[in-house]
């Protein structure tokens, strides 16, 4: 079961913590072998408010209990790549989206928005194109419009 989201987390607060969650789980990708507890102490070192904190960590709680659902979707919709070869950025960013698709954290149409621009913040030319199309397909197979 989710949380509703906090009402008064809205625009560059909602950035911020989609943020925080992307670097979470990339920083997790790099050190699988970390636990937790050092996952929660990188989430609570970032300078942002109590708000942001609480739904980086929501996100990156319901990835890591839904992780093999989530690559499995992602895996499902990618023509010619295997996830792993995907740059963690891009790999991480399209978690979070699908975490907040899967739970109504958000419209879909803003959790996409969202996914591209993170994507055009932090990810390569071809990224946003990329994610975008990904997210698309996994949309659509979940039924959300």
């Amino acid at each position: 079961m989710h949380e509703e989201p906090d009402e008064q987390l809205v625009g560059t607060d909602r950035r911020r913590a989609r943020t925080l969650a992307m670097q979470a789980l990339c920083q997790w990708d790099a050190q699988p072998t970390s636990s937790t507890d050092l996952l929660r102490e990188f989430l609570t070192s970032s300078e942002c408010s109590p708000q942001v904190l609480e739904y980086a960590s929501q996100v990156v709680e319901a990835y890591w209990r839904q992780k093999d659902g989530i690559d499995n979707r992602i895996q499902a919709v990618l023509e010619r790549w295997d996830l792993p070869r995907i740059a963690p950025v891009e790999r991480n960013i399209m978690r979070v989206a699908i975490v907040e698709l899967l739970d109504n954290l958000a419209p879909p149409k803003v959790i996409l928005n969202e996914a591209i621009e993170l994507a055009k913040m932090f990810g390569g030319e071809e990224s946003p194109g990329f994610i975008n199309g990904v997210l698309d397909k996994i949309l659509s197979s979940i039924g959300n419009d």
